[in-house]
């Protein structure tokens, strides 16, 4: 209909209304560009929205997670640290013999941490990191989750020797106490508890001598109590950079 118009007016040079027409086109098609942007730039910004609430949510779960591992190492550390007195020195502490027993296996305790990373590989993986649109705050993600994969084979997998040695020296009878007594876990979260003997007759004497007196477990004590100090250190700065790169996400999202 325009087009016909434009013609109309062309056959009768009428030059006004002919300009006009074409400034009515090109005032039609630049509003339908910007609505067209518009439009993707509003698809765009609730799709980075909904990023910056899942990025939020895998750092706030990450977080937790440490909480919980940074508090589970400290108390194999010290479980470990009563075990090492004992063989170096011959003291029991405040401890009784059955306590430092308990000492000897919980301080073989595992608990790896392995962070969630699910959203910032969606991003990655579908070139979509441009929805970040802070510079720094994107600069730090990226920062945090490449590297990711040597911090754990680093320090959070560790699985030492020491675990392997003192639960082949343990009786079964008292490993089977001790994991129907002593911990309770569900296979996602764990806990070390205070329990008492078995009913059965036991020389915990005895076998706190012949931890004791093999050299194995000393060496590999040793090795895995400072190596898991290393680890938890690590844990607790990284639960900071994890509190401060949600504060930043928070912030991204006002």
């Amino acid at each position: 209909m325009l087009l016909r118009r434009i013609t109309e007016h062309v056959k009768a040079q009428n030059w006004t209304a002919v300009a006009l027409d074409f400034f009515i086109v090109v005032v039609g098609v630049f509003i339908g560009i910007q609505v067209s942007n518009w439009n993707e730039a509003r698809v765009e910004n609730a799709l980075a929205d909904t990023f910056l609430v899942r990025l939020h949510e895998d750092i706030s779960k990450d977080e937790a997670a440490l909480k919980n591992r940074v508090e589970f190492w400290k108390e194999v550390i010290d479980y470990g640290a009563d075990a090492i007195n004992y063989i170096e020195s011959g003291d029991l502490g405040d401890n009784s013999e059955w306590e430092l027993l308990i000492a000897f296996y919980q301080a073989s305790q595992l608990w790896k941490y392995e962070a969630s990373d699910p959203t910032f590989e969606e991003l990655k993986g579908g070139g979509q990191l441009g929805l970040i649109k802070n510079n720094a705050l994107r600069t730090d993600l990226v920062g945090y989750y490449e590297d990711l994969d040597r911090r754990a084979a680093d320090l959070y997998t560790l699985n030492p020797e020491y675990r392997r040695i003192i639960r082949a020296k343990t009786p079964y009878s008292i490993q089977t106490h001790i994991w129907e007594n002593c911990h309770t876990g569900d296979g996602v979260d764990q806990e070390l508890l205070d329990c008492g003997l078995p009913d059965a007759e036991l020389d915990v004497l005895s076998i706190l001598e012949d931890f004791a007196e093999d050299p194995r477990v000393i060496e590999s004590l040793r090795f895995w109590i400072v190596n898991l100090s290393i680890t938890r250190d690590q844990g607790i700065l990284e639960r900071e950079r994890l509190r401060v790169l949600a504060g930043k996400i928070k912030k991204a999202q006002e």
